[in-house]
């Protein structure tokens, strides 16, 4: 046998391998699912996850709103301060602070009442209403960080 016979014999073969997997393939039936018939499929254990990707959901958008509102600088504030402070008026600086509703005027209101004490006891008080602020900006995050770990563990369940 030479070659040209022996690559014949392999196109040949090929040939009739290529009809029948072509033949194959026109039997099979393409299912098709979209998201409703999948999470079906999944059973009872996607009752929990989708009531995780809910509460994930909600956690996300309040966080993010919560961050936007503490976000917003209002730009007259802090010259505001200063010129009261400048000019001894410590009581409307601490009126205007417990009137703005932000996290810095929470801070600079902190920080006014301990006039008159020594540099790092002021420091020490900002720092620690910061503090505070900064687990208000945080709360939930616990939550949402345990979902993200344990649905995909969950998901592991279904079939």
């Amino acid at each position: 046998m030479n070659i040209t016979q022996g690559l014949l014999q392999i196109k040949q073969i090929s040939d009739t391998i290529a009809e029948q997997v072509g033949g194959m393939a026109n039997e099979v039936v393409k299912e098709e699912l979209n998201l409703f018939d999948m999470t079906l499929k999944g059973g009872w254990i996607m009752i929990p996850i989708f009531i995780m990707s809910i509460i994930s959901v909600y956690i996300f958008i309040e966080r993010f709103m919560s961050i936007q509102r503490a976000a917003k600088e209002d730009s007259t504030f802090m010259s505001e301060i200063k010129n009261y402070i400048t000019q001894g008026k410590v009581n409307e600086a601490m009126a205007l602070c417990k009137s703005n509703q932000s996290t810095i005027a929470r801070m600079i209101e902190k920080g006014i009442s301990r006039i008159g004490r020594p540099l790092p006891d002021i420091n020490a008080a900002v720092e620690n209403v910061g503090k505070l602020e900064v687990a208000k900006l945080e709360k939930g995050l616990p939550t949402l960080a345990t979902i993200s770990g344990a649905a995909p563990m969950v998901g592991f369940l279904v079939r």
